[in-house]
């Protein structure tokens, strides 16, 4: 869910003046404020997570992985050069390696993430300026435990609401209401 170009937060004091060079107007990464700091706050940038984080509204508080995690856990972990927030909704074990089936809660693709690409694990996010701890808070273990069951459900409907995206699409291009060449290149954009 972030960027490295996007963590404002994990930026040195602009208080302190560091010594001019290439590296230090670069902003840390996630891995090195969770090393050094404990944990990492910031603003969740996508909507994957979406209802639980809002794009770019709510506050994150992710701590390191410590141990493996448990099913209906949020875990951090790099992608390609990007970072990922999704939740954990089982766990694989192919001979040596070990690790997480993983689905974010606005999505329908599970993937399977080693133990070791875990950087660390949602422990808190503030929602409007309230607290919710992922540790206590009764109503987001409920929404969490749904969440994850309701997933064969969620799949069914969001594969319903694409075709049906599609159809409309098709149907307007024969009408002769949309282009299908503007069509066609507005859904590769």
């Amino acid at each position: 869910m972030r960027n490295e170009k996007d963590i404002s937060s994990a930026m040195p004091d602009a208080g302190v003046s560091p010594a001019p060079s290439a590296a230090a107007s670069e902003p840390r990464k996630i891995e090195d404020v969770l090393a050094s700091e404990g944990f990492y706050m910031g603003p969740p940038a996508g909507v994957s997570m979406w209802p639980m984080l809002r794009n770019r509204h709510d506050v994150m508080l992710v701590v390191p992985a410590k141990g493996d995690l448990r099913r209906y856990d949020v875990a951090l972990y790099r992608r390609g050069g990007k970072y990922v927030l999704h939740r954990v909704v089982g766990h694989y074990d192919h001979g040596s390696e070990k690790g997480y089936v993983i689905c974010g809660d606005n999505c329908v693709t599970l993937e399977c993430i080693p133990c070791g690409d875990v950087l660390g694990v949602l422990c808190g996010f503030y929602r409007d300026g309230r607290h919710i701890d992922c540790e206590t808070s009764r109503g987001y273990h409920a929404y969490s435990k749904l969440w994850v069951a309701m997933f064969p459900a969620r799949k069914v409907c969001k594969g319903a609401n694409a075709a049906i995206r599609h159809a409309g699409k098709r149907v307007l291009a024969a009408c002769g209401l949309r282009d299908r060449d503007a069509a066609g290149k507005a859904g590769r954009k």
